[in-house]
């Protein structure tokens, strides 16, 4: 669990909370290892475009990164658990709350339905882009939370335990919607383009392009790529692929019938898929 970054379940047990940060520590600087490695392969295929006499020269470094890349996503991958990401996916599709007249919100008077719709996108926001449980979540909704209420002292634990409840009842509107997107129906093709991440030039720090939802899918459902045209094949449920296909992303997600032909579509190998999509013409840095 540790592995996963999810937080230890007693607060005050330091040894846990120590062992906590070392197991986090080690997991961002494998993820951040198969970042930089993506990053380089990304970059020498947009060099090699330029100039593409060198790429028979390249081609065994090439090949050499792309193992690597493959051995670190394959570490990385236990970090994810399959259902949390399809959890996470299907948050999208949750209507967004109404105020019921016995809510623990009327601290806030008039302004309960404004400070109920912040601390539902704030706990919205969180649970789409994070790959943690959905629980993790509800820290961005009391964040929120505790703005509003300010110097408040009066139903102040009150309002906290309705945002608990409501923070428990939108996880399980997620978990359910998560086996009613996916149960029974085929999984999806679908490429996507693999976006370096943008250094900032005044603190020389990076600005990763990907959010820890969409890294945590192409660690676990890449099934092929080709760093030559910076794209993955990606095998995913239903419910994630939606997802894909109807966010604003960096990785310009495709569906594999959008760009092969013929009855046998939705079961194109992913191998025909990344040959099929050629390059769009424009660079991927953002």
């Amino acid at each position: 669990m540790l592995s996963q970054g999810e937080y230890p379940q007693d607060e005050d047990d330091a040894d846990t909370w120590k062992r906590h940060e070392e197991a986090r520590a080690c997991r961002d600087d494998l993820i951040a290892l198969w970042r930089d490695v993506q990053d380089r392969l990304v970059m020498s295929a947009e060099g090699l475009a330029a100039c593409p006499w060198l790429r028979a020269w390249a081609e065994d470094r090439m090949a050499a990164h792309a193992r690597i890349a493959e051995k670190l996503r394959q570490a990385v991958v236990p970090f994810y658990t399959p259902r949390v990401l399809a959890e996470a996916a299907a948050v999208a599709e949750l209507p967004e709350p109404a105020l019921t007249p016995d809510s623990a919100f009327g601290i806030f008077g008039d302004d309960a339905s404004i400070v109920l719709r912040k601390v539902w996108r704030a706990w919205r926001a969180s649970a789409r882009s994070d790959a943690k449980p959905l629980a993790t979540a509800a820290l961005s909704a009391e964040a929120e939370l505790h703005e509003a209420l300010g110097r408040r002292r009066k139903g102040v634990d009150e309002a906290k335990q309705a945002l608990w409840q409501l923070t428990e009842t939108w996880a399980e509107q997620a978990q359910l919607t998560a086996a009613e997107q996916s149960a029974g129906r085929p999984w999806r093709l679908i490429g996507v383009r693999i976006p370096p991440r943008s250094p900032y030039w005044q603190d020389e720090s990076s600005h990763e392009a990907l959010t820890p939802w969409e890294l945590a899918v192409v660690a676990v459902y890449q099934v092929a790529v080709d760093w030559h045209k910076r794209a993955a094949a990606l095998w995913v449920p239903q419910g994630i692929g939606d997802q894909l296909r109807t966010q604003e992303s960096s990785m310009e997600p495709v569906e594999a019938v959008d760009l092969l032909v013929g009855a046998e579509d939705w079961a194109a190998p992913a191998a025909a898929l990344l040959a099929a999509w050629e390059p769009s013409g424009h660079g991927t840095r953002i």
